[in-house]
């Protein structure tokens, strides 16, 4: 498994001088900072069949047989228009979640390509750097999928940081501004951000200006122009320190901006902005295109509580945020290894994508030779090592006590890593692969049941005693993740969480752990 993550952007200046329809002629740029809200891309090799992409924002889970004639129309045009470019044909699954919504203005789809990108790439074996990432996802976005938009998105979320990027026919440079960190604190804490409720998409408003650019509109042309140049001018204000002429300077580019396309702000838009100025607020714009998404304000931190208040009384959402540096980054590796970019959301949604792809009806099975064991009064023995071990101990546990129900027979469940005197007398005396073997050569009888945990399927005393239980007829089970090792084909079921990383795997067996012991308990109760 593999898990990607980008920032989101705020632009401050110089938003739309980044289509190629005017800065191959003119020049732009731009001025942004990437923000703490991330889109995570998840994939991993399935054994065989169609591609998967599972969209928890959109809610779309679409299975492809035919990556050639996949739909590039619809809301997963842009995965399916990755995995095409680097000829994923099958036997993936890709898993889909951002911490912004659709149509907000922070440059999501472009954090999304360079997510995407950086995923997929990756599984395939490659080590794009940040500025492959950056033009491979421009190429995707404006070439294969023709969408008429920028390029400062994908920039900005594969590099991260506060940067002042150009762009001309020559290429694109990204020089981060090198300020006091103190400097950059301030201004992070003079930046409210503030959803409208209203999305947008900012390729329909693009498309205006693009037309218009490329038209040669003198009107459009010298606002462009304007735009250039207050970025230009905002560096330069934060180079030396001027973050309240920075403010202002939102503001003055604001009204740049509308003059671009009459949908860039609306009559919503237009009062949310005037009462934040009249509560404090120095200047603000609506995040990307415009028309909708997150309105951005800089305030003076002594006239924030009265903005906020404000903007709260009008029914907007405040969406607290930080800077980030990073931009986009592994979290999980194609070694199974967690990087420290690790955040809970990143974590979770590999959960749920390794969680969405268990054998539920193998669960049942295994539920089923409990049960029986129980009904034909057999015992139950459960082993593992390490992590396995303790998850070995909570089984016996749950069977024992949090099944029980009074008046009602329980489980015989005797755990083969809890008798620490016994169990270092074999391993001292024999050696360790005999710790587990040991213990059952004087409990063991024919139609018990015996559990084995192994991560990965190879621990030796875990199969020797396994093979003892095939000896005297015994029923066995495995609990196992990546391939499932030796263990898969020395038990009748085998459990394989379907996954290579070790923290995924040992809690999804603690899962079934409390999944099976809550069915089993439940199936006492209606006895």
């Amino acid at each position: 498994m593999i898990i990607s993550k980008a920032p989101v952007r705020l632009s401050f200046g110089g938003g739309g001088t980044d289509l190629p329809a005017y800065y191959e002629r003119h020049g732009g740029a731009v001025l942004s900072v990437t923000i703490d809200k991330y889109f995570y891309t998840i994939i991993e090799p399935t054994k065989d069949g169609p591609v998967e992409i599972v969209s928890s924002d959109y809610q779309l889970h679409q299975r492809i047989p035919n990556m050639a004639k996949a739909n590039l129309g619809d809301a997963l045009k842009i995965p399916k228009a990755v995995l095409r470019r680097y000829g994923v044909t099958g036997g993936v699954y890709m898993a889909l979640k951002g911490d912004v919504p659709t149509g907000s203005g922070l440059g999501l789809s472009g954090t999304v390509t360079v997510s995407i990108v950086q995923a997929v790439a990756t599984f395939m074996g490659e080590n794009p750097g940040k500025a492959d990432l950056a033009s491979i996802a421009s190429e995707i976005e404006i070439g294969a999928l023709r969408r008429p938009i920028g390029m400062q998105d994908q920039y900005a979320a594969a590099y991260g940081g506060l940067n002042f990027m150009t762009f001309s026919r020559d290429g694109v440079e990204v020089t981060p501004l090198a300020l006091d960190p103190g400097l950059v604190a301030a201004l992070e804490r003079r930046l409210l951000l503030f959803h409208t409720g209203a999305s947008r998409d900012s390729a329909s408003i693009l498309a205006g200006q693009k037309k218009s650019t490329e038209a040669s509109d003198a009107g459009v042309i010298a606002a462009l122009d304007g735009l250039k140049g207050q970025a230009y001018r905002m560096r330069d204000a934060l180079a030396a320190g001027d973050l309240d002429g920075f403010g202002r300077l939102l503001d003055e580019g604001w009204n740049f901006k509308k003059s671009l396309a009459k949908n860039i702000s609306n009559p919503a838009i237009d009062r949310y902005y005037a009462a934040a100025k009249a509560r404090g607020a120095l200047g603000g714009k609506i995040a990307g295109a415009g028309g909708g998404g997150f309105l951005l304000l800089y305030c003076p931190v002594d006239d924030q509580e009265a903005v906020i208040e404000e903007m709260t009384e009008m029914g907007l959402e405040r969406l607290p945020f930080c800077f980030e540096t990073g931009g986009a980054q592994l979290t999980l590796d194609h070694t199974g290894r967690f990087s420290a970019t690790i955040t809970p959301e990143g974590y979770l949604l590999g959960m749920r994508a390794v969680v969405s792809r268990l054998d539920k009806e193998q669960i049942g099975r295994i539920a089923d030779i409990i049960w029986d064991a129980r009904k034909q009064d057999r015992q139950i023995f459960i082993m593992g090592n390490g992590g396995s071990a303790s998850t070995a101990s909570h089984f016996c546990s749950d069977l024992s006590k949090t099944t029980l129900t009074p008046g009602k027979k329980g489980f015989r469940v005797v755990p083969l890593t809890d008798n620490i005197p016994l169990m270092t007398a074999w391993g001292n005396d024999t050696g360790f692969e005999n710790i587990f073997y040991g213990q059952l050569l004087n409990l063991l009888n024919p139609g018990d049941v015996v559990i084995g945990i192994s991560g990965g399927g190879m621990s030796a005393n875990v199969l020797k005693a396994l093979s003892l239980a095939r000896e005297r007829e015994a029923r066995t089970i495995g609990m196992s993740g990546f391939t499932g090792g030796k263990l898969k084909d020395a038990v009748e079921e085998c459990f394989i969480v379907p996954s290579d990383n070790d923290q995924f795997i040992e809690d999804v067996h603690m899962m079934l752990v409390h999944l099976i012991s809550t069915v089993l308990r439940e199936r006492i109760a209606r006895e």
